[in-house]
């Protein structure tokens, strides 16, 4: 029983000791923050088990270890500018997916953009390919921005409505971020870089402070929606939460990735409004790629 006790008391200070780390910064904090739901449960079974083993001292180890987990999800998720799910007003619904530049299940995706019928569909990791099929569905979307030339980083709209885009470039790498003027609102398509190292993790956050700039600089209704490759928990979304965007309900603790590993999951596929009056949020079915699709339904 001491031997078990110990390894308890370090399991425990390990856990501590890792959910600890995205406070001392983006890196490599945002390749931990992310899964602090994940962190959270973990820190529960630690303390039921310390509880199991009926020692005080583990029980307070454990409750600080739990303390270190819940309390940052609970802070943002307080802190946020939540929509509700309906209001009176005009509606306005939006797919947007990650479709993967090596996902050859094109069908998939066509037909799910169809079964849904949004009034906007945007895509990322649109190769040649995928804007090649993606072409089909012109019957359904006369308006459409969709360059060949942006690789792995293409980002593409689809909208039943005139619009006027412009491609930006933002941060460091200087990516594509796409901006569609629709006259009443304006919509960005973001895809900036994952935080997997501690350079792409600054190249993450200098997309993220660029697209917060210039949604700043709107003066109509904005949506933004793509992979941001960050979470609601993530050091990197700060510069967007000051702006501060709405968030649609049910959005923040939603899977949207990987779709092949659910214990992992989390949501970095995200659509953050603001001037909107309300919004919800759903994941759609797998269609091949490393994410799932999501629908927002919005009033403007």
């Amino acid at each position: 029983m001491p031997a078990l006790r110990i390894l308890a008391a370090l399991a425990l200070l390990a856990l501590l000791g890792i959910s600890l780390v995205p406070a001392f910064g983006p890196w490599p904090g945002d390749m931990i923050a992310p899964f602090r739901l994940q962190l959270a449960v973990a820190a529960l079974v630690g303390l039921s088990a310390a509880a199991a083993l009926k020692d005080l001292r583990l029980v307070g180890l454990a409750g600080i270890v739990v303390a270190a987990t819940v309390v940052p999800i609970a802070t943002r998720l307080i802190d946020r500018s939540v929509l509700p799910e309906t209001a009176p007003g005009r509606p306005l619904s939006l797919v947007v997916a990650n479709v993967l530049c090596d996902n050859t299940q094109y069908d998939r995706v066509v037909a799910l953009v169809r079964e849904q019928q949004s009034d906007i569909f945007a895509a990322v990791e649109t190769t040649p390919e995928w804007v090649a099929s993606l072409d089909e569905l012109k019957d359904q979307y006369p308006h459409s921005f969709a360059p060949t030339t942006l690789g792995v980083f293409g980002v593409a709209l689809y909208a039943k409505r005139p619009f006027s885009a412009t491609l930006l470039y933002a941060g460091r790498r200087q990516l594509p971020l796409l901006r569609a003027d629709f006259g009443d609102m304006v919509v960005y398509v973001a895809h900036p870089m994952p935080p997997a190292n501690a350079r792409l993790t600054a190249d993450n956050r200098d997309y993220i402070e660029a697209l917060a700039a210039a949604v700043g600089a709107e003066t109509h209704p904005v949506i933004i929606a793509g992979d941001l490759n960050t979470t609601l928990w993530s050091n990197n979304i700060e510069p967007l939460l000051r702006q501060p965007m709405q968030w649609p309900a049910n959005s923040g603790l939603a899977y949207s990735w990987p779709t092949a590993r659910p214990w992992m999951a989390i949501q970095i596929d995200q659509v953050l409004t603001r001037g909107m009056t309300a919004g919800s949020y759903r994941t759609l079915g797998d269609v091949g790629s490393d994410h799932y699709p999501v629908r927002v339904d919005l009033v403007i």
